[in-house]
């Protein structure tokens, strides 16, 4: 049986780990020692990885495919935390690394955006930093929309409150998505920049008031309407080679 290693065992990471222990042995990355127990209940083998802690990152990096998502708001580091991974000469061993990046490399600006736009002037300086680095080490870049589906429920968090954004069209992937499309580019042994985002785009309104509805929660109230920016990420390069979203449409997220 080959061997993953997940590096960043948060809410995509551990959902990943989960989802793939009949298909894979796993070895995950933790932060401390608070998380081994949980991870050793799920039948998994944790390593300390952090970015004052590097002495177990050799054991992780002997693997067949490595999947790497920190978000850059959980390190302190993260430019230098990213290169101390990269820069392991056992990398160059690992069959396919796929990494995590975001949508929000690209600007803020009326357009829709494909892989190919030439980005000059991202929302997230961060992101875009981090994907020169890792670009010419790695396999796979995954452009992630908003992730959603499970606890994170769209709109919940604006619970009652008045927003002004109603006619927003909205970029979102499902966490099932995400993980399916990693087993996918495993599979076929796919390499390339993917955006991943669901096909279709409704607005904040309307998914906010239908989940609202369906979750039970307080209604946002949608007034003094704003104009704003209408990003819209297409997602469709990955179909082309065969994938097919489960949730091409944010309406019909569980």
């Amino acid at each position: 049986m080959k061997t993953i290693s997940i590096l960043g065992t948060g809410w995509l990471g551990f959902a990943l780990a989960k989802s793939c222990k009949e298909l894979f042995k796993i070895k995950v990355s933790i932060r401390n020692e608070e998380k081994r127990k949980e991870m050793e209940d799920e039948g998994v083998m944790p390593f300390i990885l952090n970015e004052e802690s590097f002495e177990e990152l050799e054991e992780l990096l002997r693997t067949d495919y490595l999947f790497i998502n920190f978000p850059p708001s959980k390190s302190k580091k993260y430019l230098s935390f990213l290169d101390k991974i990269l820069s392991n000469k056992k990398i160059s061993n690992i069959k396919k690394i796929i990494f995590i990046s975001s949508t929000s490399i690209y600007p803020n600006s009326d357009n829709c955006f494909d892989e190919n736009y030439l980005i000059d002037t991202p929302i997230s300086k961060m992101v875009y930093d981090a994907e020169q680095l890792i670009k010419d080490k790695t396999h796979v870049i995954f452009r992630c929309a908003g992730l959603m589906g499970y606890n994170r429920i769209a709109g919940k968090y604006f619970e009652a409150k008045v927003l002004d954004s109603k006619d927003v069209k909205v970029n979102y992937v499902h966490r099932d998505d995400v993980i399916n499309a990693v087993l996918f580019v495993i599979e076929k042994n796919i390499s390339g920049v993917f955006n991943l985002s669901s096909s279709f785009h409704p607005t904040r309104k309307e998914v906010y008031l239908l989940n609202a509805s369906k979750y039970g929660f307080n209604k946002p109230i949608f007034k003094n309407a704003k104009k704003y920016k209408n990003r819209i990420i297409d997602g469709s390069k990955i179909e082309s080679l065969g994938f097919r979203y489960k949730y091409p449409n944010p309406i019909d997220y569980i």
